[in-house]
């Protein structure tokens, strides 16, 4: 049980006693005290100096981990799925591809920011979808203060949807797709190295506008990846020889049928961003989906990171986890599982690194018992060394509904 022990000395300092503590480079210490001072995580050990008042969590079966971050998700994009004006991740013009930013879109006072943040997640990344075009936009990692600094930036990759989605948008054919993608791309490198004869009109048309190529040129030049949902094998060979042909860097999202060619992915060092619940074939470019998809990936060496479950992406983002605990069951190291919710997110895409480290401001979870256990709760979180408050519209009006019943409850004894 925890509990919450109010000091009168140094307000600023935290301590989390008898931890189970989950290290971002997979080591896991028990018995573990945590000391956080003025937001930053100073002291870790099986004994260390409790400051006289500092605030104490404390319990049996304690866990921390880092904040955890779901890979996929359109949290502060999406407020009520079936109300258009409140879902912001795509867009029908496709006179506007790689130039859309969702990070122009994203709300940081959304509920599922507020709902998420309460289950452990404390960052994410979030994707455009196609609309109008096969590019959809780029992508942005966010974290869930709910501040106005929330975007730590605002582009992390330009995303690409190919298969059986890409072939409708190309006018229905993989063929088509790779043809207008593989356009696309050479426009841009033209564009990078001519940009001065393309403002003179000195050089020939381009496929995109001048913004849709100015956001395509760090891919191009190798700044950032595209990020490229696929599920096929032969489709994600397809485009393993297209990053090759272009010296391009690739992320694959949903890469059902990954396992087939792990040995490829992961000698092409390519990143995969997967629901390791997706295991049915939910079309028939998903037809060898498997639970131990993640497994197989893993062993050849690949680099993972998790999202899920299933399109339960945004309002229950926080169910990456037991996505995670799924690929667990089926065979995935726990600390490779631990790290596709974690530290893979800052290897791959750069950034402040995880926050479970010390002398770093405290970005970490507590969680009453195993972190991938369904019936685990949250007990505490520091984000950027802030406590955040364990509240959202779902506590909130489960807290005045409880009133209220307990109030006919008492009228009617």
């Amino acid at each position: 049980m925890l509990s919450l022990l109010w000091g009168t000395a140094q307000a600023t300092d935290w301590v989390i006693k008898n931890a189970t503590v989950h290290w971002p480079n997979g080591e896991k210490t028990v018995n573990t005290h945590l000391l956080i001072r003025d937001g930053v995580l100073v002291a870790a050990g099986p004994q260390i100096d409790v400051p006289k008042g500092a605030k104490q969590i404390e319990g049996e079966s304690l866990h921390v981990t880092a904040g955890l971050f779901n890979a996929n998700t359109h949290i502060g994009l999406e407020e009520v799925s079936l109300v258009n004006d409140t879902v912001d991740f795509a867009a029908e013009n496709d006179l506007v591809t790689a130039s859309l930013r969702v990070a122009d879109a994203f709300n940081p006072s959304s509920a599922t920011v507020l709902h998420n943040r309460t289950q452990g997640i404390t960052h994410a990344l979030i994707l455009p979808e196609a609309g109008g075009s096969l590019i959809a936009g780029q992508a942005a990692l966010v974290n869930l203060s709910a501040s106005r600094h929330s975007v730590e930036k605002q582009t992390v990759g330009v995303v690409v949807s190919l298969g059986q989605t890409g072939k409708k948008l190309a006018g229905g054919s993989r063929a088509a797709a790779m043809a207008l993608l593989r356009e696309a791309l050479m426009d841009a490198k033209d564009y990078a190295r001519h940009k001065e004869d393309y403002q003179r009109r000195a050089r020939r048309d381009y496929q995109l506008s001048r913004a849709d190529l100015e956001a395509l040129e760090p891919v191009v030049t190798g700044q950032l990846p595209l990020i490229v949902r696929v599920h096929r094998a032969s489709d994600i060979l397809t485009v393993l020889d297209l990053a090759k042909t272009m010296d391009i860097r690739i992320v694959l999202l949903g890469a059902e049928e990954g396992w087939r060619v792990a040995d490829e992915i992961a000698k092409a060092k390519v990143p995969v961003i997967i629901d390791p619940t997706a295991n049915t074939p939910a079309s028939f470019e998903r037809l060898g989906a498997r639970s131990d998809n993640a497994t197989y990936l893993h062993k050849a060496g690949v680099t993972l990171l998790f999202t899920g479950i299933g399109w339960q992406t945004t309002h229950n983002a926080f169910l990456v986890r037991q996505a995670a605990g799924n690929a667990v069951a089926n065979g995935l190291p726990y600390n490779a599982a631990m790290a596709a919710m974690t530290s893979n997110l800052w290897k791959v895409f750069g950034g402040h690194g995880a926050g479970l480290q010390l002398n770093r401001p405290a970005d970490l979870v507590v969680w009453d018992g195993d972190p991938l256990e369904v019936t685990t709760e949250v007990e505490a979180v520091f984000l950027d060394g802030q406590v955040i408050p364990l509240v959202s519209h779902a506590t909130l009006l489960r807290d005045r509904y409880a009133e209220r019943y307990q109030l006919i409850h008492n009228s009617t004894n």
